[in-house]
């Protein structure tokens, strides 16, 4: 018995089927036939939900935005927040290792056209913002080492990211995905925390 999906539901699932081809395939796979396949339809049911491939592309970007930027709707204090921003972007590299290849390749950039290049832009920029908002917080409240540089900070919180994901798609991890999340956060936050607020 084949249960029918809400068009909401099949958006999704075609959109998610399409970054993980993109992601991991290229752009050339990412074909109806293709996405047919990943998701297991048939070519034409794609089109009862979206009216062509760039529409398909357009929701892709709005799944990477919700999906990237969960975490940057949290409350809390400043090292919890960066905390769950660290670990939602290394698990979402490990449960959908397409995500962050469409950010670092200009795969998606070129797929969004001639609006894609500040787009992209935008969207990771807003993650590292998120980080800097993090730093600078948790500095005023005298939680970081007193001679960490903010801008250097968000460049190495956010290039684990980059690390994470090309060890991962290398295969390379050495050790399940859920340890290594867990020991690159704490490696972040031995390197970045006074020492007193470790404990």
């Amino acid at each position: 018995m084949t249960i029918r999906k809400s068009t909401e539901e099949r958006r999704r699932e075609i959109a998610d089927a399409a970054i993980k081809i993109i992601g991991e395939r290229g752009l050339r796979e990412f074909t109806a036939a293709h996405i047919a396949q990943e998701v297991g339809i048939k070519d034409a049911t794609i089109f009862h939900h979206f009216k062509d491939m760039n529409e398909i592309i357009l929701t892709v970007f709005d799944r990477l935005q919700e999906v990237l930027e969960a975490a940057q709707r949290s409350n809390g204090d400043p090292l919890e927040r960066l905390e769950r921003f660290v670990l939602s972007r290394l698990h979402a590299v490990t449960i959908q290792r397409g995500i962050q290849s469409l950010l670092f390749s200009d795969q998606i950039t070129h797929a969004l056209g001639t609006e894609g290049p500040r787009r992209v832009a935008a969207l990771r920029n807003r993650g590292r913002d998120f980080v800097r908002s993090c730093l600078r917080e948790a500095a005023e409240k005298g939680l970081l080492r007193e001679d960490i540089d903010i801008e250097g900070a968000v460049i190495l919180v956010t290039g684990t990211a980059m690390g994470f994901l090309f060890a991962a798609k290398d295969g390379v991890l050495p050790a399940s995905a859920d340890e290594m999340e867990r020991r690159c956060w704490q490696t972040l936050r031995s390197a970045l925390v006074r020492r007193q607020v470790l404990s």
